[in-house]
């Protein structure tokens, strides 16, 4: 029934404009979400190699530099972690969640809570598009990663030190054909909870 999309905005000013009413048909649902965001088995011969560099420490509160948030995102590749990407709603130019965000934000806080993803530690990772200046992008999608993660901290049973914030501004475009792209402009959790014991 629903498509698991995280999608936070960035910098473009007519995003809100340009999504369709039917979109919110399209949000996933929170056994979908959960489906999504559990851990893989393992495959064979996973770990075993040496040479791999170590995840990058992530806590809660704490800001990453530009190296950091491109080990995490290679981590993420490079052991193919369970992501989800979601639309959440922000007004233009400001972290303040949007009204219409609230149904996708209890749908993900309801999937991180329950007792399958319970425990585990995720990041939020906010991404923007390629408008606008690469620094205010970076500082814009920390304020709206930390936005989420305060909301889901505040109204979920989600304890504060196993949900991180990680602003990504421009970096990782979805779609580098396509910069000023919505999909480019969106909430990205990740399971973090293998990499975090390490």
């Amino acid at each position: 029934m629903f498509k698991t999309r995280l999608l936070l905005l960035g910098g473009a000013a007519f995003f809100l404009l340009s999504i369709s009413a039917g979109q919110a048909a399209d949000a996933p649902t929170v056994d979908e979400l959960i489906d999504k965001l559990q851990m893989k088995p393992q495959k064979p011969g996973a770990g075993l190699v040496t040479n791999q560099k170590r995840p990058p420490t992530v806590k809660a509160g704490r800001k990453l530099t530009a190296k950091e948030r491109e080990a995490v995102a290679e981590t993420v590749r490079r052991d193919d972690l369970p992501t989800a990407d979601l639309e959440v709603y922000f007004d233009f130019n400001s972290a303040a969640i949007a009204p219409s965000a609230l149904p996708m934000l209890k749908t993900l806080g309801q999937a991180l809570a329950n007792g399958r993803l319970a425990g585990g530690t995720f990041i939020v990772g906010g991404h923007t598009d390629a408008k606008g200046a690469d620094d205010y992008n970076q500082r814009l999608s920390q304020r709206r990663a930390q936005a989420v993660r305060d909301f889901l901290v505040t109204n979920f049973a989600i304890e504060p030190e196993k949900l991180m914030a990680v602003g990504y501004g421009e970096d990782q475009l979805k779609s580098v054909d396509e910069p000023l792209a919505a999909v480019n402009r969106r909430v990205q959790v990740i399971n973090w909870t293998d990499m975090a014991g390490k």
